[in-house]
């Protein structure tokens, strides 16, 4: 049976490509060719080498390639170039950095929070497991039931993102399951099924996680806390049962040897003292259950009842014996038998090869929900299974395929309107992949420093680690004596401070101007406080160990406040007065205040970064959403890329790009390498022949002139 004319010329187009090797790719690429044949349409072209060696490194590395690397990409007669690029760039540390920057903006991590130290330990975590490429599955199920301090896993800053759990927990369900049921925490959900009880059901589940314990308890109603959860997992009910009362006829025990009003000074001596370990851990409570609202308005249940832990789609969680609610929620969520989970995160990543996902919007599907290209979606979560989640084996498949490698579709899809995927859709670079081919052209490729292990941060969590095991080694009892001693000289320093506001307040009531004096009584009870807290640190820790905690977490100083190394050869060469200018401008464009400071990847910067900078000026989410960044245009971006450092990085004279041009000769050999180093390309005749006029015109100012109106067009800010 003689195919379909349209199917034919979509088969013929396919051939001028390279062909994809993986059956995987060549299955998808079959499973849209059916799809353009029944909606009437044809691939889009072939794109070219250039083309497809910068959107690869746009896409998997979240950069522009230098000139060498494009250079060798198009340069090498291999046929299987493309696919060993591909896996290339998946095993780079620039697919870390990059892969970070997106889990960054979905799971809304942020390190402007209480917790600083948890929040950096999260990140660091983050890297790692993108690194070691962790199964997806097994990434979740860590993030819902890590348990324990900072210094034990960095993933308890999933739990510490948020203080609200009700909030969270929407959160979670958002992002892992592409379900909003938000709308519900407050009221039946007005465009959905959920009801207000089924929200309550579902954060049943993870309710009991404890974000605010301080890692040690002083004889609070908490008994559970020293149990060990991995025996207690392993035992029936009853010998749970049995277990537990144990414990808590031991803890009894011990605390019947410290009298209540001993046990309240150590309380009171240890408050300030414990406050480094605030924001450190996330501790499972089993027993906690939420409570219905005191507004809540519906006839099956009463305000303020307990609410049990029940899924409102998909099979029943269930919990085992010996495992906790939150245990068997992961293992319902993230497992292959629920539909929601492989879909939404395989429907996730075909947006991020492709920029449009076969649902959209990602993360809210309903019952009525239906794949732009069901049959495709279909396979796609069957694909995520069978390499078990496996998101570098996943999109390996998905840049292979031929549909990947053709030209970018440039015409918006019109609301309401089906794509089908002729072909990647035409995006603009995100702020990190801007940011980070800034770097690229300033620094050249150095992908290598995304995940360098933060010594000092390591070194303060072992310290923290360290003065909470001594705190829980002393026990109550060991404790009371140090209290005691610490509360005596607590005591003596309220002293002084009350005296001296008592003098403060005379003074005052005399009509004298004490602003003088108030500054100097702040002063001094900052000095006191600290003073009382050092001397328990002392007795807990020694000396040593205790300047170390109280000094904090200092972070090291990044790669940023370094400057760029001048080249020696460049300077032999030059005149005086070239000399005098050259350092005039290296001391302009290298400053970290003026310039942008292009020594570090995005994925190395504040998380997110600061308002007003570079990157949230093009978009960069604030992590207060869920995928929250913008890569809509705007005024101030123009500003920073014409007027700002931008430019001034590029020209700097310690640059890669920099010195590139300055090794060309002509002013049109200068420009040519421009548009190499931006568009991994040479100039088109068209182009040319406009680049010639104004070479004549503008001589060597033209190099200039070329710079600026490329890095600010949609050929260098786009990926194509």
């Amino acid at each position: 049976m003689k195919a379909p004319r349209l199917l034919l010329t979509c088969l013929l187009a396919t051939a001028s490509l390279q062909a994809s090797t993986l059956p995987e790719s060549q299955k998808i690429d079959q499973l849209l060719s059916k799809d353009w044949e029944k909606a009437g349409q044809k691939p889009n072209a072939p794109a070219s080498d250039e083309v497809l060696v910068r959107r690869l490194y746009l896409d998997i590395a979240g950069r522009i390639p230098t000139m060498d690397e494009a250079k060798a990409y198009m340069n090498s007669k291999d046929p299987q170039k493309r696919a060993k690029l591909i896996d290339t760039l998946l095993a780079s540390d620039g697919y870390t950095s990059h892969m970070f920057n997106y889990w960054a903006d979905v799971l809304r991590l942020t390190d402007n929070v209480k917790g600083r130290i948890t929040a950096e330990a999260y990140e660091e975590w983050l890297k790692k497991q993108i690194k070691a490429n962790t199964p997806y599955d097994q990434f979740v199920k860590n993030l819902l039931t890590t348990d324990g301090g900072v210094w034990d896993s960095g993933s308890i800053g999933f739990w510490q993102r948020d203080e609200n759990k009700l909030d969270h927990l929407a959160y979670t369900v958002q992002v892992f399951l592409g379900t909003s049921i938000v709308c519900a925490q407050c009221h039946n959900h007005p465009f959905d099924k959920w009801s207000q009880m089924d929200y309550y059901h579902m954060a049943a589940f993870t309710y009991g996680m404890d974000t605010k314990s301080r890692g040690v308890d002083f004889g609070s109603k908490n008994k559970t806390m020293a149990l060990d959860k991995k025996a207690v997992q392993a035992m029936s009910k009853e010998e749970q049962k049995a277990y537990r009362a144990k414990m808590v006829a031991e803890r009894k025990a011990e605390e019947s040897k410290v009298s209540r009003e001993d046990m309240a000074q150590v309380k009171r001596a240890m408050q300030d003292v414990m406050k480094p370990l605030r924001y450190t851990s996330a501790e499972w409570q089993d027993g906690k259950l939420p409570s219905l609202p005191a507004d809540y308005k519906y006839p099956d249940a009463k305000p303020g009842s307990k609410v049990e832990a029940k899924t409102i789609f998909g099979e029943d969680a269930v919990i085992k014996p010996g495992e906790t609610r939150l245990n068997a929620f992961a293992d319902w969520m993230a497992s292959p038998e629920n539909p929601r989970f492989t879909t939404v995160i395989a429907n996730r990543m075909w947006k991020k090869a492709f920029g449009v996902g076969l649902i959209e919007p990602v993360d809210e599907i309903t019952d009525s929900t239906v794949a732009s290209n069901p049959a495709l979606m279909d396979y796609l979560s069957e694909l995520m299974i069978e390499k078990k989640y496996s998101l570098k084996s996943f999109l390996r498949v998905l840049y292979n395929t031929d549909t990947y490698q053709r030209a970018a579709t440039t015409q918006e899809v019109p609301l309401g309107e089906t794509y089908h995927f002729t072909g990647p859709i035409l995006r603009r670079m995100s702020a990190e992949q801007i940011w980070d081919s800034f770097v690229t052209l300033s620094k050249g490729n150095i992908d290598d420093t995304v995940d360098d292990e933060n010594t000092r941060l390591h070194q303060y969590l072992d310290d923290l680690s360290m003065f909470l095991g001594t705190v829980k080694s002393k026990g109550a009892e060991g404790l009371v004596q140090i209290a005691k001693d610490g509360r005596a000289k607590m005591d003596a320093n309220q002293k002084q401070i009350d005296a001296m506001k008592a003098k403060l307040e005379a003074d005052k009531a005399k009509g004298i101007d004490v602003t003088a004096e108030a500054k100097e009584l702040a002063r001094q009870a900052a000095t006191l406080r600290k003073s009382s807290e050092k001397d328990i640190l002392v007795a807990l820790l020694g000396q040593d160990r205790a300047d170390d905690l109280r000094q904090g977490y200092r972070p090291e100083k990044t790669a940023q406040s370094k400057r760029p190394q001048i080249d020696p050869k460049a300077l032999v060469s030059m005149t005086k007065q070239q000399r005098k200018e050259f350092m005039k401008t290296y001391q302009r464009t290298s400053s970290a205040k003026d310039g942008m400071g292009l020594t570090s990847r995005a994925s190395e910067q504040p998380s997110p970064a600061r308002p007003g900078t570079f990157l949230r000026t093009f978009g960069q989410s604030d992590r207060e959403l869920i995928q929250n960044a913008s890569d809509d245009a705007s005024v101030p971006q123009a500003l920073t890329l014409l007027n700002g450092p931008a430019a001034d990085v590029i020209n700097n004279p310690a640059s890669k790009l920099n010195q590139a041009i300055a090794e060309a000769g002509t002013p049109a050999q200068k420009i040519a390498t421009l548009y190499q180093a931006l568009l991994s390309r040479a100039p088109t005749a068209d182009e040319q022949a406009i680049l010639n006029g104004v070479i004549k015109e503008r001589g060597d100012k033209a190099v200039a002139d070329v710079t600026h109106a490329l890095i600010t067009g949609s050929q260098f800010l786009f990926v194509q």
